[in-house]
């Protein structure tokens, strides 16, 4: 089971997965070695799937971020879900049950690239509708 130490360490992580092992166990009055095997069985189970860059777009040199909604005929609905995954502009992927059945975030340098892509989406066979909502600022 899990308990209030591995959520204080999945908060930790969360907020930067670079945090040390030493000072996560500061903060817990436990040893190190208590939070590795923690993480670890963390890991081995699931919870903690992986870690990851966050990655601040702009600086290279991208306007915004676009998050896409997209609509499928139901018979096309796993063939679209696999076509949009192999688009390397695709950063993350996501199904849905809110106004769209399938999201995916892009950043884009320019509307004449989110044109560009908006055209790949569209050819994808299957595909409905796609619906981009250009992000201006990240708040949280």
């Amino acid at each position: 089971m899990y308990d209030n130490k591995d959520k204080t360490i999945i908060d930790f992580l969360e907020k930067n997965a670079r945090t040390s092992f030493t000072d996560i166990a500061k903060s817990l009055n436990i040893s190190e070695t208590a939070i590795r095997k923690r993480v670890k069985k963390l890991e081995t189970e699931g919870i903690i799937l992986g870690y990851k860059a966050n990655i601040n777009y702009k600086k290279l040199g991208y306007l915004n971020k676009v998050v896409m909604g997209v609509d499928t005929t139901p018979k096309d609905y796993f063939k679209v879900i696999n076509a949009l995954k192999k688009l390397d502009f695709v950063k993350e992927l996501t199904t849905s049950s809110g106004d769209h059945m399938i999201m995916f975030n892009v950043w884009i340098k320019n509307l004449d690239e989110l044109n560009k892509y908006l055209e790949k989406v569209n050819s994808i066979e299957g595909v409905i509708e796609s619906c981009p909502s250009i992000l201006h600022e990240n708040i949280k």
